[in-house]
């Protein structure tokens, strides 16, 4: 189950990927932004991301929630989350007293053709202290895509992240 949703989640993320770099014909001949307009728009993606990252880091919770699309979809450690209220509840042990430091930002951030959905994608962290009072840290990368609101707003409607993983902690 779990190699076919991983398939699933690849191929939805190819064909989003190959739709913003013009992979597909209805893409190659849509008409959208100037670059100058889309480097603007990927610039506001990505202050939209860190303004998402920061609601968690702040204690935040209603901003992060007000980040969510309603029928958003987050896959990762706690396993597939559909719609905002399911990943509101798993994610509230991110929020109040003696919650872990979690923090990521985006190192790359593209936008589609027509630009209303953009990409973002970079590291993430996670520190806590264990049942021991020990310090743990873990690591990985995250896969975050946007979609523009007829408001103007953005609002996040996949979100991936790898488990950590060796290569993530080197």
């Amino acid at each position: 189950m779990k190699r076919g949703l991983a398939s699933a989640v690849a191929l939805a993320v190819w064909c989003v990927l190959c739709g913003m770099v013009g992979g597909l014909p209805a893409a190659r001949n849509a008409s959208g932004p100037s670059e100058a307009e889309r480097a603007r728009i990927a610039d506001e993606v990505r202050r939209v991301e860190l303004a998402f990252a920061a609601a968690v880091m702040e204690n935040r919770p209603a901003d992060f929630a007000a980040h969510l699309d309603d029928e958003a979809v987050f896959v990762g450690g706690a396993g597939v989350l559909r719609g905002k209220q399911k990943i509101v509840a798993a994610w509230s042990g991110f929020f109040g007293e003696g919650r872990p430091h979690f923090e990521w930002h985006p190192e790359i951030v593209e936008v589609s053709r027509d630009g209303t959905l953009g990409i973002t994608r970079g590291p993430w962290t996670l520190r806590a202290t264990d049942a021991d009072g020990k310090a743990t840290a873990q690591s990985g990368l995250f896969n975050s895509i946007w979609q523009r609101q007829s408001d103007g707003s953005w609002r996040i409607v996949f979100d991936a992240g790898c488990a950590p993983c060796p290569a993530c902690s080197s």
